[in-house]
């Protein structure tokens, strides 16, 4: 049996070109298609495919086969256009699945830096950097007029007399010495090129159309190269770079210093019997670098400059919430049962022992010298920790459970959150609110004061709302609101930059931090797999710890330590120190 890719194998073309006519084109005489058509059919089948001449109305003319002319159909008039015009990226949206600013930010100037140097490889427009652009990144600004290079190249004449005749009369001459081939700009080796001279290699920054295509010597790129050898090796390299200057600069330029954030936390610990109630509030970092967590009826801390953990106290009943004083010096923990206590951490020991509260106490917060709490009995407690009385003031402004609380110590304002989907805003420790805040259609525990803008307010609803809402006190309006897709289970306002960091339950059980005040998501944090229920800073505001329904605790670095401040005098301290 014989081979069959033997049999199958296609004879060569019956019309082959003389030597020494390659490029050029060749007439088919009018006999040779008279002699394909009187071929078999198995030979015709075998052999490799050729283009037949036209047969003209005269029957004894000759036609030109090899030629081919494009056709500018729609489809390609559409492509030129759609690479010459700038590229349409979508505008940010939260909602629309983009969630992560930063990395949006990334991917729109990498399309923008590509876009620029294909449009400079392709059509040689000009590169300019415009600093007063919306996006700060270069853009390709077309060029009005053409100029022409102050020394022309060899074989290129610099004069208003050139003619064609006249440029293919010294191109006949050139290829009569040497042979030429055609190659790009960017694969030009000549020393004009190496030694820096631009004037004689068109680019960009002189001609738009002329530097497609422009000529050089093989033997000229021989005998230069040990001229190029003189040069550091970076700039021979720079030379035998298929790409443009103009492009090399831009991609060799540092771009747009975009914010490094940790995706995954540095530092995971255990946390066995840690509560998932979203009413609880078991974790607190001090001033003192000292982390406090209550795991069921036990109550930990943990020092993060020895990583050392020490068992501060056991109780009959679960802890339900906790608050580090301003000093560190003590912690106000409150229970199940309404009691509230609090420990003398030098001493580690319960010094008192509060009343007041007929269940849980599910926020605590200080002010000061006054401890705040809230239960699940619709209460708000304020406490003088100097006077020997449990408290010293009621408030009973919500109608279900307060799950929230917070001190604006500055400004000497607390906002408290409760399961009725109500916030309120008071002045001080008085009874009635300033400011009386229903838009919310779920239970709002999340809540932070903005440490940078006085009297601005941020809150988060549960569940059934998903919104996190911007509020100035002073104005009683609300200046912004997203939609976070999912519950807002705690919320923290970073000390060293504008942003809010919020965490997540139903469904997304996961950290957002999110730019002040366009509210756009800069990052967000996976890693928890049940509700993100317990949130809190550490005292550089460098570091978020983050506690969970999965029972543990999770450390995110997000913020850098903010810049030290050099002391300006001004006239009012001038004053102070004359007076002294």
């Amino acid at each position: 049996m014989q081979n069959p890719f033997a049999n199958n194998t296609p004879s060569s073309s019956p019309v082959k070109r003389a030597p020494g006519q390659s490029g050029r084109v060749v007439k088919r005489p009018a006999s040779s298609s008279t002699t394909l058509s009187n071929s078999s059919s198995s030979s015709s089948l075998l052999a490799s495919p050729v283009r037949r001449p036209r047969s003209s109305s005269s029957g004894g003319s000759t036609a030109f086969a090899d030629r081919f002319i494009p056709n500018r159909t729609e489809m390609d008039l559409n492509t030129v256009s759609s690479i010459r015009s700038n590229p349409n990226i979508p505008i940010f949206k939260p909602s629309s699945g983009s969630d992560n600013r930063l990395e949006w930010e990334r991917e729109r100037q990498a399309h923008h830096t590509f876009d620029i140097v294909l449009k400079n490889e392709l059509f040689g427009e000009l590169i300019n950097t415009d600093s007063n652009s919306g996006d700060n990144i270069s853009r390709i600004q077309y060029s009005e007029s053409l100029e022409r290079p102050s020394t022309p190249p060899s074989g290129l004449r610099d004069g208003e007399g050139d003619t064609d005749e006249d440029e293919d009369q010294e191109l006949h001459q050139t290829t009569t010495s040497e042979p030429l081939f055609p190659t790009t700009p960017r694969r030009s080796h000549n020393t004009s090129f190496i030694n820096n001279d631009h004037s004689q290699r068109p680019t960009s920054n002189t001609t738009k159309g002329v530097s497609l295509f422009s000529y050089g010597s093989r033997s000229q790129n021989s005998r230069n190269h040990s001229s190029n050898m003189d040069l550091g090796l970076n700039q021979y390299l720079q030379s035998l770079s298929p790409m443009r200057p103009e492009s090399q600069k831009l991609l060799q330029s540092p771009g747009k210093k975009f914010r490094e954030i940790a995706k995954v936390p540095y530092r995971v610990l255990d946390a066995p019997s840690l509560a998932d109630d979203f009413y609880y509030d078991l974790i607190d970092w001090s001033s003192t670098d000292v982390l406090a967590v209550a795991l069921g009826k036990s109550i930990f801390l943990s020092d993060n400059a020895t990583n050392s953990v020490t068992h501060l106290a056991t109780s009959e009943t679960d802890f339900t919430s906790l608050s580090w004083v301003d000093s560190g010096s003590h912690l106000a923990v409150g229970l199940s049962s309404g009691i509230v206590e609090i420990y003398d951490i030098l001493k580690n020991k319960c010094i008192r022992t509060l009343s007041g509260h007929v269940d849980r106490v599910a926020c605590l917060g200080w002010n000061h010298h006054v401890l705040t709490s809230g239960s699940r009995d619709r209460k708000i407690l304020h406490r003088d920790v100097r006077a020997p009385e449990p408290f010293f003031e009621q408030i009973d402004t919500h109608s279900q459970e307060v799950c929230g609380l917070k001190w604006n110590v500055n400004e000497n304002k607390l906002a408290s959150g409760g399961n009725d989907n109500t916030v309120f805003v008071y002045d001080g420790t008085l009874r009635q609110p300033l400011l009386s805040i229903e838009e919310h259609t779920a239970a709002v525990k999340a809540l932070a004061w903005s440490p940078h803008t006085r009297g601005v307010l941020a809150t988060g609803g549960g569940t059934a709302d998903k919104k996190l809402k911007i509020w100035s006190v002073s104005k009683a309006v609300k200046l912004n609101e997203v939609d976070t897709g999912s519950q807002l289970c705690n919320m923290l306002w970073s000390k060293n930059t504008d942003e809010i960091i919020t965490s997540h339950g139903y469904s997304k059980y996961n950290l957002t931090l999110w730019n002040y005040p366009t509210l756009e998501p800069m990052a967000v944090l996976k890693g928890h797999s049940f509700r993100v229920l317990h949130l809190t800073l550490s005292a550089d505001g460098t570091t978020v710890v983050s506690g969970a329904g999965d029972e543990t605790l999770r450390y995110w670095k997000l913020f850098d330590k903010p810049k030290a401040r050099g002391y300006q005098e001004s006239l009012i301290s001038n004053a102070f120190n004359t007076l002294r």
